[in-house]
């Protein structure tokens, strides 16, 4: 008996919600190796994306490997050689390293212009892109994904094997997929103002950490040939809850810390200032299922230390081209067969978020503050000290090395001896000046006082912080012994 198979008409292989750096890269991929891609982009571009603009050494090599860092307009994008690292008064100017594999420094390059290098190429590839529509919805059956688009005033359905999500952090696919918004635990919140006649230098990125908004940033990145890039993240949930004016609190660091300030100049501020959510990778959500996947943003690939999230984007388009090309060769894209795209990015950076998870959720305690803040001025303190130190803090916010870099025991010693140095400093100045021992005892006094108050308070709510610190601790542990037993074999 010969078996007829139902013949079915598709309208492309592969539907791709979102023409960012993640949907266009795959668009790219995906075209490159013959495959019929449509992407659904909800603006026209070139278009502008609210971001830090930093395009990591890393995220550079993903570029370069498509050509795009060999045209003209890349070679004018700012090149980045240098790091300032500031808290308070004190500072690190550290010089920035590239590793032998890596072919470029890092770049600023505003969105408007590289979102556009990328769709360029994507469609110079044999990509489709359908701009100005949005995907309202879609059906999973088991031969097709039937999707639904609104382009102005016209609805457009369109049938193809598979839909991507790449849709940014507020995914309309990632929420049909999942069934529940994004949580709060695993949200960063952004905003950036763009500066122009500002100061030099600008091959320089400065990083400022204060305990208003730690855990999160201050930044100062520039753009060739005056301009500048400045804005902040912040974790959005923590204890007790930060104020949300948050544009007062960008502008007030603008107008009040001396070091930006310098930097600034006479420049000013050019267009509104823009926010937006970020949320971040939570292990428990799933990234793939049956002929459906995520990447960049949608998926949640942020790096909730830095807020980089195009490192991911070109990595995570990448990862699932890989996994895609796959499934094509097997006509199969069940929940099984797209589970190889998630597996990889468990593989490739599940220690590394896991890691960079834990940290945020330490100083999610802001009632801590100051030993946060004490345990940072003991990095800087270091990172001025040793040079091969200095490096890795500075590749880690770069995006040149992972977080998992400062997991070493030489790195460890290194901080815990800057410590004790420390320390034996305050001792020191104490020796000399007695009366100053009433100061820090006043201190001491005052935040024990307000810590006792606080835990009176919200008990249950440092109860919760202490558990999901416990867990996320337990987390990176597994993956340490994980790769730990993967050495000795």
């Amino acid at each position: 008996m010969i078996a007829i198979k139902p013949l079915h008409k598709y309208d492309c292989d592969v539907l791709i919600a979102g023409g960012g750096p993640a949907g266009s890269g795959l668009a790219y991929h995906l075209a490159k190796a013959g495959h019929k891609v449509i992407v659904a982009e909800a603006k026209k571009f070139p278009r502008d994306k609210v971001c830090g603009d930093g395009v990591s050494p890393i995220a550079l090599k993903e570029l370069h490997a498509m050509g795009i860092t060999g045209t003209q307009k890349f070679a004018k994008a700012n090149e980045i050689n240098k790091v300032g690292l500031f808290i308070k008064d004190d500072k690190v100017l550290i010089d920035l390293s590239k590793p032998e594999y890596l072919p470029l420094h890092a770049r600023i390059i505003p969105r408007m212009e590289l979102d556009n290098w990328i769709f360029e190429t994507a469609k110079k590839a044999g990509a489709v892109y359908i701009e100005n529509a949005r995907v309202t919805g879609y059906q999973i059956s088991e031969h097709a994904t039937t999707v639904q688009l609104k382009q102005q005033q016209k609805n457009l359905t369109i049938k193809a094997k598979l839909i991507v999500g790449a849709d940014g952090s507020r995914s309309v696919i990632a929420r049909q997929m999942h069934g529940v918004n994004p949580s709060d635990e695993f949200q960063l919140l952004g905003l950036r103002a763009y500066y122009e006649d500002v100061n030099g230098p600008n091959d320089r990125v400065d990083i400022y950490f204060s305990d208003k908004v730690f855990p999160g940033i201050f930044w100062m990145f520039p753009k060739a040939p005056h301009g500048a890039n400045i804005g902040l993240a912040m974790i959005s949930q923590t204890l007790p809850a930060k104020p949300q004016q948050v544009r007062e609190m960008l502008m007030e660091h603008i107008n009040q810390n001396p070091h930006l300030k310098e930097r600034i100049g006479n420049g000013k501020i050019e267009g509104k200032i823009e926010g937006w959510p970020i949320k971040f990778y939570n292990p428990d959500i799933p990234v793939s299922g049956n002929r459906i996947l995520l990447v960049g943003d949608a998926a949640g690939l942020i790096n909730p230390l830095s807020g980089d999230g195009i490192q991911y984007a070109l990595l995570s388009a990448r990862w699932a081209a890989e996994a895609l090309q796959i499934c094509f060769r097997k006509n199969d894209f069940t929940a099984d067969a797209m589970n190889i795209y998630s597996q990889t990015v468990k593989k490739e950076q599940g220690y590394d978020f896991a890691l960079s998870n834990l940290l945020v959720q330490f100083p999610r305690n802001k009632t801590l503050s100051p030993v946060w803040m004490k345990i940072l001025s003991t990095i800087i303190a270091c990172a001025k000290e040793d040079k091969n130190y200095a490096d890795i803090i500075a590749g880690i916010f770069e995006g040149t090395y992972p977080s998992h870099k400062a997991l070493t025991g030489s790195f460890i010693l290194k901080s815990i001896k800057q410590g004790g140095r420390d320390a034996e400093k305050l001792l020191e100045n104490i020796l000399k000046n007695p009366g100053q021992i009433f100061n820090d005892s006043a201190e001491a006094y005052n935040f024990i006082f307000s810590l006792i108050a606080e835990l009176k308070t919200n008990p249950a709510a440092h109860g919760r912080w202490l558990l999901r610190t416990v867990a996320k601790t337990f987390s990176v542990a597994g993956h340490v012994v994980k790769n730990f037993k993967k050495s000795e074999v």
